[in-house]
């Protein structure tokens, strides 16, 4: 206590009782006392309501109030102030009734004296701090708190217990919330869930048997360990699903024919792994871009689902190739029946945002345990049938065999080889004259590749051409051929045109004018002997990109030939849309006008047209006089051939024609 007088409010109907209460009190000299008396409960309710005071002195019948009603009165306005009911009865259950009311305590008129009133006076003040003191804790704790006492009542909350009791009784319809809370939480599990807070329960005895129940709150905590579970659980599909068709992927589809052949060969049943790839998936790609690409390998992949029953199994390995299970009955044919609902599906045509994309699969089968008693082995296997069914345009479901496995694995493995010459420059680059026949001169030499293998000896190009543009080795191979072509051409000893195959590959995916610019800069050889020719193709597939491309080589001053001319689907076109240097006839129709009136025609037609456009003109594939002499009467002076010449190695280049492959009364080359 500090020097300031305790100020008292006495509040008691009889005068007779406040004036003994205040002689005891005042009878008290150690202590000093500042006394206020009221006879009328309303009274004393407006004067604690604007004045405080230290303690309240009240008595416990005044007429139709009394002292437990002033009590709760005080309670609800707020006012905190102790007090101590006096009363003339004896105690018992009416001091029960009155501390539950709130009082902080309760003395009999007739045991009153200056040591009793003293000491209950000082004890409810200090028990009065000690309990503001301990609500301004509870008032502050990051929790809700109740006390209770043995009976589990609650004796003492904060407000945080108040808001979630508020919450709950208008939830569950009840009209005393903190009771009704309090009784709910003593028979809760240790997490529970109010107003869409999750809360983690603590409960713990006090030294008077009660019981303090805290409720922390673990919502974020929990949030977070949600969202880290959440987090787990797409990693975990992301880990065995692909994140753009929802098919299962290579790691799924590897745990999934594992079991499968585990379960197989345990059972003693047979099954079909199909191997599923896209035909002119690379194409769409190309010409419409990669977003394309992806709308198409989702309606293919919601395709395939449609086409599996409920125990077919379809998953995607990566860009356009699928892989599919199906359970084999006995007596069921060697190609399943999902092969060809896929086929009958994915050959349909496909609607891409108002554009009609041609697509198709090319299907490989292998079956459990005749083609593969492993899941690497029945792979592999199912893969080499989908590239003979890839390469076949008339039939596209192969089930494995041998004699394709060998054929197969030859390719593979020459591809394999390829990459390691083109990388190791171990390709050579043979020439070809050019002659125009009624001068008897050579004008040029196109570039061709050859590859001798220490292995497998001499490769024609028929067979590592293919292999490259399937390997996507075409582009490298097409930059090193252009490289050796102008490395060898700037040190003849005549100043002739060499020509140089560009594949459509390297049209659409490389840099050309840049490349062929950088080339000729490193080699030394001047633009105008360089003389590349393209095909049809190339302007087919993306007419615009290509003419773009077409025109900045004719910038750097280099010529551009149209190769295989007639054999394309736009040769008019063709011809109108770019101007060429040259137009070389295809070997086909210098192979067939000899006997074939329509082609000769044809062959006049296009040598006619090509002179009328001020194009040079070259046929190739020539091997015959008779087909020289057809040639020089229709005006197509220059030619290639194996009559003119056969492709070479460089040293053995010649730049004269030989003298017995002239026809007879030509003027010999000098």
């Amino acid at each position: 206590m500090d020097n300031k007088p305790i100020k008292i409010l006495v509040l008691d109907d009889d005068e007779d009782d406040t004036y003994l209460i205040c002689d005891t009190i005042e009878s008290q000299s150690e202590t000093d006392y500042d006394i206020t008396v009221s006879h009328h409960p309303s009274e004393a309710a407006d004067i604690l309501q604007e004045t405080p005071f230290d303690i309240v002195l009240c008595d416990y019948i005044m007429g139709a109030t009394s002292g437990i009603d002033f009590i709760k009165k005080m309670r609800g306005s707020g006012v905190d102030t102790p007090i101590i009911l006096l009363t003339g009865m004896g105690t018992g259950t009416a001091d029960q009734a009155a501390l539950e009311a709130g009082a902080a305590d309760f003395i009999s008129k007739t045991s009153i004296t200056p040591e009793v009133i003293d000491r209950a006076i000082r004890y409810s003040i200090a028990n009065a701090e000690r309990q503001r003191l301990f609500q301004s804790v509870l008032d502050n704790v990051n929790a809700a708190v109740v006390l209770v006492d043995n009976d589990y009542r609650p004796t003492l909350w904060n407000p945080e217990f108040t808001e979630l009791a508020t919450y709950y009784a208008k939830t569950n319809g009840e009209k005393t919330s903190v009771a009704d809370l309090t009784a709910a939480m003593v028979q809760s599990e240790r997490i529970v869930t109010i107003k869409d807070r999750v809360l983690e329960k603590k409960v713990s005895k006090t030294s008077n048997n009660g019981v303090v129940i805290i409720l922390h709150d673990v919502t974020e905590h929990v949030e977070a360990l949600r969202e880290r579970e959440a987090a787990e659980k797409r990693a975990a599909h992301l880990a065995m699903y692909c994140s753009m068709t929802g098919l299962p992927n290579r790691n799924a589809f590897s745990e999934r024919i594992d079991r499968e052949v585990a379960e197989a060969e345990a059972d003693g049943r047979e099954f079909y792994l199909l191997n599923l790839d896209l035909n002119k998936f690379k194409a769409v790609n190309d010409i419409y871009g990669h977003y394309m690409g992806d709308q198409l390998l989702n309606e293919v992949s919601r395709r395939l689902v449609e086409c599996c029953g409920p125990d077919d199994y379809i998953a995607r390995l990566g860009g356009d190739e699928f892989m599919a299970i199906q359970r084999k009955q006995p007596g069921d044919p060697v190609v399943p029946s999902l092969a060809k609902r896929i086929e009958t599906s994915i050959n349909d045509s496909i609607s891409l945002e108002d554009m009609l994309v041609e697509t198709g699969v090319s299907i490989g089968v292998a079956v459990f345990p005749h083609h593969g008693t492993t899941s690497a082995e029945l792979m592999s296997n199912a893969d080499v049938a989908m590239y003979r069914a890839k390469a076949d345009p008339l039939h596209r479901i192969y089930a494995f065999d041998e004699a394709m496995d060998k054929h197969i694995r030859l390719r593979r493995q020459i591809g394999q080889e390829l990459r390691k010459a083109i990388e190791n420059f171990e390709l050579d680059v043979h020439f070809q004259p050019q002659a125009d026949m009624l001068k008897g001169s050579i004008t040029g030499f196109e570039a061709l590749a050859r590859w001798n293998h220490e292995k497998f000896g001499a490769i024609p190009p028929s067979t590592f051409i293919p292999i490259a543009e399937d390997n996507g080795l075409i582009t490298q191979l097409g930059e090193l051929v252009l490289i050796r072509a102008c490395e060898i051409a700037v040190g003849w000893e005549k100043p002739c045109k060499v020509a140089v195959n560009i594949s459509p590959v390297q049209i659409r995916h490389v840099d050309l004018v840049e490349l062929v610019q950088s080339v000729l800069i490193k080699t030394g050889l001047s633009p105008s002997r360089l003389e590349l020719e393209v095909t049809e193709s190339v302007l087919i597939d993306d007419t615009n990109r290509a003419l773009h491309v077409l025109r900045g080589i004719k910038n750097l001053g280099v010529s551009i030939a149209l190769d295989d001319f007639g054999t394309g689907y736009s040769s008019l076109s063709t011809m109108i849309s770019f101007p060429f240097d040259k137009i070389k006839i295809d070997r086909s129709f210098v192979d067939s006008f000899a006997r074939n009136h329509q082609a000769a025609v044809i062959t006049r037609a296009m040598i006619n047209m090509a002179q009328q456009l001020n194009y040079r003109v070259i046929a190739e594939g020539v091997e015959t006089e008779e087909q020289v002499a057809f040639l020089l009467e229709e005006g197509c002076h220059e030619m290639q051939g194996y009559l003119i010449g056969k492709p070479v190695e460089p040293e053995r280049l010649t730049f004269t024609v030989e003298r017995d492959a002239l026809p007879a009364g030509m003027a010999h080359c000098a």
